[in-house]
Protein backbone atom coordinates (compact mmCIF):
# COMPACT_ATOMS: atom_id res chain seq x y z
CA UNK A 1 0.00 0.00 0.00
CA UNK A 2 1.33 3.44 -0.92
CA UNK A 3 1.45 6.13 1.73
CA UNK A 4 2.01 9.71 0.65
CA UNK A 5 4.12 10.65 3.67
CA UNK A 6 6.45 7.70 3.11
CA UNK A 7 6.52 7.44 -0.69
CA UNK A 8 6.89 10.71 -2.55
CA UNK A 9 8.60 9.56 -5.77
CA UNK A 10 9.70 6.36 -7.57
CA UNK A 11 13.08 6.51 -5.82
CA UNK A 12 11.64 6.42 -2.30
CA UNK A 13 9.23 3.65 -3.32
CA UNK A 14 12.13 1.65 -4.75
CA UNK A 15 14.22 1.90 -1.57
CA UNK A 16 11.20 1.02 0.56
CA UNK A 17 10.74 -2.19 -1.39
CA UNK A 18 14.45 -2.97 -1.37
CA UNK A 19 14.48 -2.78 2.43
CA UNK A 20 11.36 -4.94 2.60
CA UNK A 21 12.96 -7.47 0.27
CA UNK A 22 16.11 -7.78 2.36
CA UNK A 23 14.09 -8.04 5.58
CA UNK A 24 12.20 -10.96 4.03
CA UNK A 25 15.47 -12.67 2.98
CA UNK A 26 16.93 -12.20 6.47
CA UNK A 27 13.78 -13.59 8.07
CA UNK A 28 13.93 -16.62 5.77
CA UNK A 29 17.51 -17.34 6.76
CA UNK A 30 16.66 -16.86 10.44
CA UNK A 31 14.20 -19.77 10.26
CA UNK A 32 17.03 -22.26 9.61
CA UNK A 33 20.09 -20.54 11.10
CA UNK A 34 20.79 -19.30 14.61
CA UNK A 35 23.18 -16.39 14.16
CA UNK A 36 24.90 -17.05 17.48
CA UNK A 37 25.64 -20.62 16.43
CA UNK A 38 26.63 -19.51 12.93
CA UNK A 39 29.35 -17.29 14.38
CA UNK A 40 31.06 -20.39 15.74
CA UNK A 41 31.05 -21.79 12.19
CA UNK A 42 31.72 -18.66 10.14
CA UNK A 43 34.68 -17.32 12.15
CA UNK A 44 36.73 -20.58 12.07
CA UNK A 45 35.69 -21.03 8.44
CA UNK A 46 37.04 -17.60 7.53
CA UNK A 47 40.30 -18.28 9.34
CA UNK A 48 40.74 -21.66 7.67
CA UNK A 49 39.67 -20.30 4.28
CA UNK A 50 42.09 -17.39 4.63
CA UNK A 51 44.95 -19.81 5.25
CA UNK A 52 44.05 -21.92 2.23
CA UNK A 53 43.68 -18.78 0.08
CA UNK A 54 47.14 -17.62 1.14
CA UNK A 55 48.62 -21.01 0.23
CA UNK A 56 47.12 -20.72 -3.25
CA UNK A 57 49.24 -17.59 -3.76
CA UNK A 58 52.44 -18.96 -2.22
CA UNK A 59 52.50 -22.70 -2.96
CA UNK A 60 52.13 -24.66 -6.22
CA UNK A 61 48.58 -24.90 -7.48
CA UNK A 62 46.76 -28.27 -7.57
CA UNK A 63 47.52 -30.50 -10.55
CA UNK A 64 43.90 -30.55 -11.74
CA UNK A 65 44.19 -26.88 -12.77
CA UNK A 66 46.27 -27.97 -15.79
CA UNK A 67 43.39 -30.11 -17.06
CA UNK A 68 40.82 -27.26 -17.12
CA UNK A 69 41.07 -25.13 -20.29
CA UNK A 70 40.78 -21.37 -20.22
CA UNK A 71 37.30 -21.65 -21.76
CA UNK A 72 36.17 -23.76 -18.81
CA UNK A 73 37.39 -21.20 -16.28
CA UNK A 74 35.79 -18.37 -18.30
CA UNK A 75 32.46 -20.21 -18.42
CA UNK A 76 32.47 -20.60 -14.62
CA UNK A 77 33.23 -16.90 -14.33
CA UNK A 78 30.32 -16.07 -16.63
CA UNK A 79 28.04 -18.36 -14.64
CA UNK A 80 28.75 -16.40 -11.46
CA UNK A 81 27.49 -13.20 -13.07
CA UNK A 82 24.19 -14.81 -14.06
CA UNK A 83 21.11 -14.00 -12.00
CA UNK A 84 17.46 -12.99 -12.13
CA UNK A 85 16.17 -9.48 -12.70
CA UNK A 86 13.93 -8.06 -9.98
CA UNK A 87 11.74 -5.10 -10.97
CA UNK A 88 10.03 -4.65 -7.57
CA UNK A 89 6.51 -4.64 -8.97
CA UNK A 90 3.58 -5.76 -6.80
CA UNK A 91 -0.05 -6.63 -7.45
CA UNK A 92 -1.33 -3.57 -5.56
CA UNK A 93 0.46 -1.35 -8.08
CA UNK A 94 -2.38 -1.95 -10.50
CA UNK A 95 -4.51 0.44 -8.41
CA UNK A 96 -2.15 3.40 -8.62
CA UNK A 97 1.11 2.97 -10.49
CA UNK A 98 -0.46 1.92 -13.79
CA UNK A 99 -2.08 5.34 -13.88
CA UNK A 100 1.39 6.91 -13.59
CA UNK A 101 3.62 5.39 -16.30
CA UNK A 102 6.66 7.44 -15.28
CA UNK A 103 6.52 5.84 -11.81
CA UNK A 104 6.39 2.37 -13.35
CA UNK A 105 9.31 3.10 -15.66
CA UNK A 106 11.30 4.69 -12.85
CA UNK A 107 10.74 1.68 -10.61
CA UNK A 108 11.61 -0.79 -13.36
CA UNK A 109 14.74 1.13 -14.35
CA UNK A 110 15.98 1.16 -10.75
CA UNK A 111 15.12 -2.53 -10.44
CA UNK A 112 17.25 -3.34 -13.48
CA UNK A 113 20.12 -1.33 -12.04
CA UNK A 114 19.76 -3.08 -8.69
CA UNK A 115 19.81 -6.51 -10.37
CA UNK A 116 22.94 -5.58 -12.32
CA UNK A 117 24.61 -4.44 -9.10
CA UNK A 118 23.73 -7.67 -7.26
CA UNK A 119 25.00 -9.91 -10.08
CA UNK A 120 28.18 -7.81 -10.30
CA UNK A 121 28.92 -8.13 -6.59
CA UNK A 122 28.35 -11.88 -6.72
CA UNK A 123 30.61 -12.24 -9.75
CA UNK A 124 33.38 -10.10 -8.26
CA UNK A 125 33.33 -12.12 -5.02
CA UNK A 126 33.82 -15.32 -7.01
CA UNK A 127 36.53 -13.63 -9.09
CA UNK A 128 38.36 -12.67 -5.91
CA UNK A 129 38.31 -16.30 -4.76
CA UNK A 130 39.41 -17.57 -8.18
CA UNK A 131 42.09 -14.90 -8.64
CA UNK A 132 45.07 -17.19 -7.77
CA UNK A 133 43.98 -19.66 -10.46
CA UNK A 134 43.38 -16.95 -13.06
CA UNK A 135 46.69 -15.16 -12.44
CA UNK A 136 49.06 -18.01 -11.57
CA UNK A 137 47.36 -20.89 -13.37
CA UNK A 138 46.35 -19.22 -16.64
CA UNK A 139 48.76 -16.30 -16.64
CA UNK A 140 46.21 -13.49 -17.01
CA UNK A 141 47.72 -10.05 -16.82
CA UNK A 142 45.87 -7.15 -15.24
CA UNK A 143 44.60 -5.78 -18.57
CA UNK A 144 43.53 -9.20 -19.85
CA UNK A 145 41.75 -9.99 -16.59
CA UNK A 146 39.85 -6.69 -16.65
CA UNK A 147 38.76 -7.28 -20.25
CA UNK A 148 37.62 -10.83 -19.39
CA UNK A 149 35.66 -9.61 -16.36
CA UNK A 150 34.05 -6.78 -18.30
CA UNK A 151 33.05 -9.08 -21.17
CA UNK A 152 31.66 -11.73 -18.79
CA UNK A 153 29.74 -9.21 -16.69
CA UNK A 154 28.26 -7.38 -19.70
CA UNK A 155 27.30 -10.67 -21.38
CA UNK A 156 25.61 -11.90 -18.19
CA UNK A 157 23.74 -8.59 -17.75
CA UNK A 158 22.34 -8.86 -21.28
CA UNK A 159 21.46 -12.53 -20.79
CA UNK A 160 19.71 -11.82 -17.48
CA UNK A 161 17.63 -9.01 -18.97
CA UNK A 162 16.78 -10.99 -22.10
CA UNK A 163 15.73 -13.96 -19.97
CA UNK A 164 13.46 -11.76 -17.87
CA UNK A 165 11.84 -10.35 -21.03
CA UNK A 166 11.23 -13.86 -22.37
CA UNK A 167 9.72 -15.09 -19.09
CA UNK A 168 7.38 -12.08 -19.00
CA UNK A 169 6.29 -12.36 -22.63
CA UNK A 170 5.94 -16.08 -23.32
CA UNK A 171 4.50 -19.17 -21.64
CA UNK A 172 4.82 -22.94 -21.86
CA UNK A 173 7.20 -24.58 -24.32
CA UNK A 174 7.72 -21.33 -26.23
CA UNK A 175 9.09 -19.75 -23.07
CA UNK A 176 11.43 -22.65 -22.38
CA UNK A 177 12.75 -22.91 -25.92
CA UNK A 178 13.24 -19.15 -26.21
CA UNK A 179 14.98 -19.08 -22.83
CA UNK A 180 17.35 -21.90 -23.76
CA UNK A 181 18.09 -20.32 -27.14
CA UNK A 182 18.80 -16.91 -25.60
CA UNK A 183 21.02 -18.35 -22.87
CA UNK A 184 23.08 -20.47 -25.25
CA UNK A 185 23.33 -17.64 -27.78
CA UNK A 186 24.97 -15.35 -25.24
CA UNK A 187 27.09 -18.17 -23.85
CA UNK A 188 28.32 -19.16 -27.33
CA UNK A 189 29.11 -15.58 -28.25
CA UNK A 190 31.11 -15.13 -25.05
CA UNK A 191 33.01 -18.39 -25.67
CA UNK A 192 33.92 -17.20 -29.17
CA UNK A 193 35.22 -13.94 -27.72
CA UNK A 194 37.33 -15.84 -25.17
CA UNK A 195 38.69 -18.31 -27.74
CA UNK A 196 39.76 -15.64 -30.22
CA UNK A 197 40.77 -13.31 -27.40
CA UNK A 198 43.53 -15.73 -26.39
CA UNK A 199 45.34 -14.85 -29.63
CA UNK A 200 44.08 -11.29 -30.07
CA UNK A 201 43.27 -9.61 -26.72
CA UNK A 202 41.45 -6.84 -28.56
CA UNK A 203 38.61 -9.29 -29.31
CA UNK A 204 37.63 -9.43 -25.63
CA UNK A 205 37.46 -5.65 -25.45
CA UNK A 206 35.40 -5.59 -28.63
CA UNK A 207 33.02 -8.20 -27.20
CA UNK A 208 32.64 -6.20 -23.99
CA UNK A 209 31.83 -3.06 -25.97
CA UNK A 210 29.22 -4.90 -28.06
CA UNK A 211 27.49 -6.26 -24.95
CA UNK A 212 27.60 -2.86 -23.26
CA UNK A 213 25.98 -1.26 -26.32
CA UNK A 214 23.36 -4.00 -26.44
CA UNK A 215 22.46 -3.64 -22.74
CA UNK A 216 20.76 -0.19 -22.90
CA UNK A 217 18.97 -1.25 -26.08
CA UNK A 218 17.50 -4.25 -24.26
CA UNK A 219 16.61 -2.07 -21.28
CA UNK A 220 14.88 0.46 -23.51
CA UNK A 221 12.93 -2.27 -25.27
CA UNK A 222 11.98 -3.75 -21.87
CA UNK A 223 10.57 -0.41 -20.69
CA UNK A 224 8.46 -0.18 -23.84
CA UNK A 225 6.94 -3.65 -23.53
CA UNK A 226 3.18 -3.55 -22.96
CA UNK A 227 0.69 -6.10 -21.68
CA UNK A 228 3.16 -7.86 -19.36
CA UNK A 229 2.33 -6.21 -16.02
CA UNK A 230 0.77 -9.25 -14.34
CA UNK A 231 3.46 -11.54 -15.74
CA UNK A 232 6.09 -9.21 -14.31
CA UNK A 233 4.35 -9.25 -10.92
CA UNK A 234 4.30 -13.07 -10.88
CA UNK A 235 7.94 -13.24 -11.95
CA UNK A 236 8.95 -10.78 -9.24
CA UNK A 237 7.04 -12.78 -6.62
CA UNK A 238 8.79 -15.96 -7.77
CA UNK A 239 12.18 -14.26 -7.56
CA UNK A 240 11.55 -12.83 -4.08
CA UNK A 241 10.57 -16.20 -2.60
CA UNK A 242 13.37 -18.09 -4.36
CA UNK A 243 15.48 -18.33 -1.20
CA UNK A 244 12.47 -19.30 0.92
CA UNK A 245 11.56 -21.99 -1.61
CA UNK A 246 15.04 -23.50 -1.50
CA UNK A 247 15.03 -23.53 2.30
CA UNK A 248 11.61 -25.18 2.44
CA UNK A 249 12.58 -27.81 -0.11
CA UNK A 250 15.63 -28.73 1.99
CA UNK A 251 13.43 -28.96 5.09
CA UNK A 252 10.31 -30.77 3.86
CA UNK A 253 11.22 -31.92 0.36
CA UNK A 254 9.93 -30.85 -3.01
CA UNK A 255 6.17 -31.33 -3.42
CA UNK A 256 5.21 -33.63 -6.30
CA UNK A 257 3.98 -31.97 -9.45
CA UNK A 258 0.31 -32.60 -10.22
CA UNK A 259 -0.85 -32.75 -13.82
CA UNK A 260 -4.43 -32.69 -14.95
CA UNK A 261 -3.39 -34.58 -18.10
CA UNK A 262 -0.40 -36.79 -18.69
CA UNK A 263 1.97 -35.72 -21.46
CA UNK A 264 3.62 -39.14 -21.89
CA UNK A 265 1.69 -42.16 -23.28
CA UNK A 266 -1.49 -40.11 -23.44
CA UNK A 267 -3.03 -42.17 -26.28
CA UNK A 268 -0.72 -45.15 -26.33
CA UNK A 269 -3.17 -47.90 -25.40
CA UNK A 270 -1.75 -51.03 -23.83
CA UNK A 271 1.93 -51.70 -24.40
CA UNK A 272 1.92 -55.20 -22.90
CA UNK A 273 -1.10 -57.34 -23.69
CA UNK A 274 -1.96 -60.72 -22.27
CA UNK A 275 -1.86 -62.20 -18.78
CA UNK A 276 -2.44 -60.39 -15.49
CA UNK A 277 1.25 -59.66 -14.86
CA UNK A 278 1.51 -57.99 -18.27
CA UNK A 279 -1.42 -55.71 -17.51
CA UNK A 280 0.28 -54.84 -14.21
CA UNK A 281 3.58 -54.28 -16.01
CA UNK A 282 1.84 -51.95 -18.46
CA UNK A 283 0.60 -49.73 -15.62
CA UNK A 284 3.96 -49.77 -13.82
CA UNK A 285 5.95 -48.99 -16.98
CA UNK A 286 3.88 -45.89 -17.70
CA UNK A 287 3.80 -44.78 -14.05
CA UNK A 288 7.60 -44.90 -13.72
CA UNK A 289 8.25 -42.85 -16.87
CA UNK A 290 5.45 -40.37 -16.18
CA UNK A 291 7.14 -39.31 -12.95
CA UNK A 292 9.51 -36.53 -14.00
CA UNK A 293 12.09 -37.34 -11.29
CA UNK A 294 12.34 -40.95 -12.45
CA UNK A 295 12.59 -39.97 -16.10
CA UNK A 296 15.31 -37.40 -15.37
CA UNK A 297 17.44 -39.85 -13.35
CA UNK A 298 16.90 -42.58 -15.98
CA UNK A 299 18.20 -40.33 -18.75
CA UNK A 300 21.07 -39.02 -16.63
CA UNK A 301 22.34 -42.50 -15.72
CA UNK A 302 22.01 -43.57 -19.36
CA UNK A 303 23.96 -40.59 -20.70
CA UNK A 304 26.63 -40.55 -17.98
CA UNK A 305 27.31 -44.24 -18.47
CA UNK A 306 28.44 -43.73 -22.09
CA UNK A 307 31.65 -41.75 -21.36
CA UNK A 308 32.23 -43.83 -18.22
CA UNK A 309 32.46 -46.95 -20.41
CA UNK A 310 34.17 -45.27 -23.36
CA UNK A 311 37.19 -43.71 -21.63
CA UNK A 312 38.85 -46.40 -19.42
CA UNK A 313 41.30 -49.06 -20.71
CA UNK A 314 39.96 -52.45 -21.82
CA UNK A 315 40.04 -54.33 -18.52
CA UNK A 316 38.52 -51.45 -16.58
CA UNK A 317 36.03 -50.89 -19.40
CA UNK A 318 34.54 -54.35 -18.95
CA UNK A 319 34.25 -53.85 -15.18
CA UNK A 320 32.60 -50.44 -15.60
CA UNK A 321 30.22 -51.86 -18.24
CA UNK A 322 29.05 -54.64 -15.93
CA UNK A 323 28.76 -52.21 -13.01
CA UNK A 324 26.69 -49.71 -15.02
CA UNK A 325 24.29 -52.38 -16.26
CA UNK A 326 23.81 -53.75 -12.74
CA UNK A 327 23.46 -50.23 -11.30
CA UNK A 328 20.71 -49.07 -13.64
CA UNK A 329 18.95 -52.44 -13.46
CA UNK A 330 18.89 -52.34 -9.64
CA UNK A 331 17.70 -48.72 -9.70
CA UNK A 332 14.85 -49.67 -12.04
CA UNK A 333 13.84 -52.46 -9.67
CA UNK A 334 13.69 -49.96 -6.79
CA UNK A 335 11.43 -47.70 -8.88
CA UNK A 336 9.19 -50.67 -9.61
CA UNK A 337 9.12 -51.62 -5.92
CA UNK A 338 8.08 -48.07 -5.07
CA UNK A 339 5.18 -48.35 -7.51
CA UNK A 340 4.21 -51.82 -6.30
CA UNK A 341 4.17 -50.74 -2.63
CA UNK A 342 1.78 -47.85 -3.20
CA UNK A 343 -1.34 -47.93 -1.05
CA UNK A 344 -3.76 -48.18 -3.96
CA UNK A 345 -2.05 -51.40 -5.12
CA UNK A 346 -3.40 -53.29 -2.08
CA UNK A 347 -6.93 -53.22 -3.46
CA UNK A 348 -5.92 -54.86 -6.76
CA UNK A 349 -6.24 -58.67 -7.17
CA UNK A 350 -2.52 -59.43 -7.71
CA UNK A 351 -0.27 -61.77 -5.74
CA UNK A 352 3.49 -61.75 -5.17
CA UNK A 353 4.18 -63.84 -8.28
CA UNK A 354 2.38 -61.28 -10.43
CA UNK A 355 4.35 -58.42 -8.89
CA UNK A 356 7.71 -60.10 -9.41
CA UNK A 357 6.97 -61.21 -12.99
CA UNK A 358 5.65 -57.77 -13.89
CA UNK A 359 8.71 -56.15 -12.33
CA UNK A 360 11.08 -58.21 -14.46
CA UNK A 361 9.10 -57.29 -17.59
CA UNK A 362 9.22 -53.58 -16.79
CA UNK A 363 12.91 -53.58 -15.89
CA UNK A 364 13.84 -55.52 -19.01
CA UNK A 365 11.89 -53.14 -21.21
CA UNK A 366 13.40 -50.03 -19.64
CA UNK A 367 16.86 -51.61 -19.69
CA UNK A 368 16.85 -52.05 -23.48
CA UNK A 369 17.92 -48.46 -24.27
CA UNK A 370 20.79 -48.08 -21.78
CA UNK A 371 21.94 -51.67 -22.31
CA UNK A 372 22.05 -51.15 -26.08
CA UNK A 373 24.01 -47.90 -25.78
CA UNK A 374 26.41 -49.30 -23.18
CA UNK A 375 26.91 -52.51 -25.16
CA UNK A 376 27.56 -50.77 -28.47
CA UNK A 377 30.10 -48.45 -26.84
CA UNK A 378 31.83 -51.40 -25.18
CA UNK A 379 31.70 -53.58 -28.29
CA UNK A 380 32.97 -50.94 -30.74
CA UNK A 381 35.82 -49.90 -28.43
CA UNK A 382 36.88 -53.47 -27.60
CA UNK A 383 36.65 -54.87 -31.12
CA UNK A 384 36.89 -53.46 -34.64
CA UNK A 385 34.56 -53.50 -37.61
CA UNK A 386 31.66 -55.92 -37.87
CA UNK A 387 32.91 -57.89 -34.87
CA UNK A 388 32.35 -54.82 -32.68
CA UNK A 389 28.75 -54.43 -33.91
CA UNK A 390 28.00 -58.13 -33.35
CA UNK A 391 29.61 -58.01 -29.90
CA UNK A 392 27.51 -54.97 -29.00
CA UNK A 393 24.29 -56.74 -30.01
CA UNK A 394 25.32 -59.89 -28.13
CA UNK A 395 26.16 -57.87 -25.01
CA UNK A 396 22.76 -56.17 -25.25
CA UNK A 397 20.87 -59.47 -25.35
CA UNK A 398 22.85 -60.91 -22.42
CA UNK A 399 22.44 -57.74 -20.34
CA UNK A 400 18.68 -57.46 -20.93
CA UNK A 401 18.06 -61.12 -20.15
CA UNK A 402 20.44 -61.63 -17.21
CA UNK A 403 20.68 -58.33 -15.29
CA UNK A 404 16.99 -57.92 -14.30
CA UNK A 405 16.83 -61.40 -12.81
CA UNK A 406 20.06 -60.89 -10.85
CA UNK A 407 19.21 -57.45 -9.50
CA UNK A 408 15.67 -58.40 -8.51
CA UNK A 409 16.98 -60.77 -5.84
CA UNK A 410 18.21 -58.14 -3.29
CA UNK A 411 15.05 -56.06 -3.74
CA UNK A 412 12.68 -58.94 -3.17
CA UNK A 413 14.88 -60.39 -0.43
CA UNK A 414 14.44 -57.11 1.45
CA UNK A 415 10.69 -57.24 0.88
CA UNK A 416 10.50 -60.80 2.19
CA UNK A 417 12.44 -59.90 5.34
CA UNK A 418 10.15 -56.95 5.98
CA UNK A 419 7.10 -59.12 5.44
CA UNK A 420 8.42 -61.81 7.85
CA UNK A 421 9.21 -59.20 10.50
CA UNK A 422 5.72 -57.74 10.09
CA UNK A 423 4.10 -61.14 10.48
CA UNK A 424 6.18 -61.87 13.59
CA UNK A 425 5.23 -58.51 15.07
CA UNK A 426 1.58 -59.28 14.33
CA UNK A 427 1.82 -62.69 16.03
CA UNK A 428 3.42 -61.14 19.12
CA UNK A 429 0.74 -58.46 19.37
CA UNK A 430 -1.94 -61.14 18.99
Amino acid sequence: MLRSRQVKNPGSLFWTRVRSHWKHQRASLATVADWTVMLYIIVPGLLLGGGIYRELWTRPLPVWVDYIPVQGAASLLLLMFFGRVLLFLEEADVLFLRQHPHWIKGLMLRGMGYSIWVSTVKGLLFTGLALPFLVRGYGFSGTALISLLLAAAACAWCANLAGRMIRSRYKGWTRRLAGYFSRWLFFGTFMLCVTFGLKTPLVLWLGAVIFLVLLPLLGRYRLRMKGTFMSDVREDASTRIQLTEKIMIQAVGKPPSIRSKTWLFRKSGRIFKGAAEKRLADAGFKAILRKSENLAVYLQITLLGIPAIWMPPHVVKVIVYIAMVILISYWLHTRWAQFAKAEFMHVLPFNNRHYRSAGVIVVRTLLILPAFLYSMVAGLTLFQGAVGWLAGLAFTVVAVLAAPSLTSWPVYKEERSLRVNGEEAGDESA
